[in-house]
């Protein structure tokens, strides 16, 4: 599971280094954002659905299984977005999901290895998307 983990982060890095390095006047630059934003949304939308799974599965009421669905709705109006807001706030999700997720770890609702994997995860996803937010605001 961890490789598998790394090996989705890897895509996160390489755009937004290339994001960084490339000149705002650079062909695939508007590219490059929106596969970033896409690719982002799409793994929180992944991890929120996961998440979303594991509540509901404990959940009665079915009141944190909606909540659950708030990091993929965040993530696909973060399409609709300026680039710049749009980072910020996609590394805002990422930290509260990897927050959220941890939390239930410690707190035994999810495997103890998950919340390790997702901390380290979260610190790669929130950094990248600091690094595309500044290569969208300093050009």
């Amino acid at each position: 599971m961890r490789a598998l983990g790394y090996c989705g982060a890897v895509p996160l890095i390489v755009l937004a280094v290339w994001l960084f390095a490339i000149a705002p006047d650079h062909p695939w630059h508007e590219g490059t954002i929106l596969l970033l934003k896409t690719y982002a949304a799409m793994l929180l939308s992944f991890l929120g659905g996961t998440r979303w799974g594991a509540v509901l599965a404990k959940d009665d009421d079915g009141t944190a299984a909606t909540i659950a669905l708030l990091p993929a709705l965040s993530a696909w109006i973060a399409l609709l977005l300026p680039p710049a807001v749009a980072f910020a706030g996609l590394a805002v999700a990422f930290a509260a999901q990897g927050a959220w997720d941890s939390l239930a770890a410690h707190a035994g609702s999810l495997p103890v290895w998950y919340g390790a994997l997702r901390a380290r995860l979260t610190v790669i996803a929130v950094a990248t998307m600091i690094l595309a937010f500044a290569a969208t605001v300093w050009t």
